[in-house]
């Protein structure tokens, strides 16, 4: 049985691998949906919540004319502020479940791309349901905070398989910013629906050489013969992990489009491993942990709540919107399937 030895686990070495490994292989972060934003990143001394304050100037309404007999009249310039709040994640692996990571010549990279792949998804279940929370249920946006920037039933559009009108339709909803929408994130069942119909386009990178367009949206580096799905000239993003409702034919998938940048990410403290031996019992442990803000840009988490659970994330009545609709980089589609 593979053990937790020192030359296996050195946390100085395996930590910066795992970061890198998490970073490649999560599809958000590859695809520049979610980027670093400073002012996200929390102190270390504690805190729960980030603020990010910004002004609201009103700007609506024509030119005034200026006259020799009045004067302008000045429009109000008022502060408001985003609320990202701080998940405290952690996770412990014992002698057992490290063995059957350790395999091969290598297990250090073995344990560690196992954990980095667990990571990913770890996070990328937080930030879907930071994007319920904001969106609401599949099919019952009514009261959510970003109930303007769905497609769906509620808003006269009953879920369909997914198509170019209902892309076109999204992007309406951002006015003259909808063409910045550059990725999308739908079901394996939405997903393989669109490859069925011809329907995904397939990027290359460029003979070998670096390639932005595919290397962002790709979870391999650009180089060789890398394909990169892409639907409407978005990226595709495919989770299991996205909202469903209904089940059989009935069921109806959340799709997600996003601009660059739409979800903003910083760190309270990095992502932190240390290991452990018990002599007695002959077992080693090894724990991770990570601090960090996963914030949808535009909106406030507005309730009292500190490390609030995925439910807790969900909850409709936890999110309130702070910018204007189309400055906010997110639109739900609701669709089906044929494969179900």
């Amino acid at each position: 049985m593979a053990t937790l030895r020192s030359d296996i686990i050195i946390p100085e070495v395996f930590t910066p691998y795992v970061i890198e490994q998490t970073t490649q292989r999560d599809a958000f972060l590859a695809s520049g949906v979610v980027q670093p934003m400073a002012e996200l990143n929390a102190a270390e001394d504690g805190g729960d919540f980030v603020q990010v304050p910004f002004y609201k100037a009103n700007l609506s309404g024509d030119f005034e004319r200026l006259t020799d007999s009045s004067s302008l009249t000045p429009g109000k310039i008022e502060a408001d502020k985003q609320v990202g709040v701080v998940l405290h994640r952690g996770r412990a692996f014992e002698s057992r479940d490290l063995a059957a990571l350790a395999a091969g010549s290598d297990p250090m990279a073995a344990i560690g791309n196992k954990i980095a792949d667990y990571v990913a998804n770890q996070r990328q279940k937080d930030l879907l349901s930071c994007l319920a929370g904001v969106f609401g249920a599949v099919g019952d946006t009514s009261s959510a905070a970003y109930a303007a920037l769905a497609v769906d039933g509620e808003s006269g559009d009953t879920p369909t398989q997914l198509t170019a009108r209902q892309v076109v339709e999204g992007q309406s909803l951002l006015g003259d910013q909808g063409d910045k929408l550059a990725a999308i994130c739908v079901h394996p069942k939405v997903y393989y629906d669109l490859k069925e119909r011809r329907a995904l386009d397939m990027v290359y990178d460029n003979n070998g050489q670096p390639d932005a367009n595919a290397a962002q949206g790709s979870l391999a580096n650009a180089f060789g013969n890398v394909a990169v799905p892409t639907f409407m000239g978005m990226r595709v993003i495919v989770s299991a992990d996205v909202q469903t409702a209904g089940s059989g034919a009935s069921t109806e998938y959340a799709s997600y489009m996003f601009t660059q940048g739409a979800i903003g990410s910083g760190e309270q403290l990095g992502l932190q491993t240390e290991t452990d031996r018990d002599i007695l019992a002959k077992s080693d442990a090894m724990s991770i942990d990570l601090h960090y803000v996963y914030h949808p840009i535009g909106s406030k988490f507005s309730t009292s709540v500190s490390n609030p659970t995925r439910a807790q994330l969900e909850t409709v009545g936890n999110w309130t919107k702070v910018y204007e609709t189309n400055n906010i980089g997110v639109v739900r589609i609701t669709t089906t399937s044929a494969l179900d």
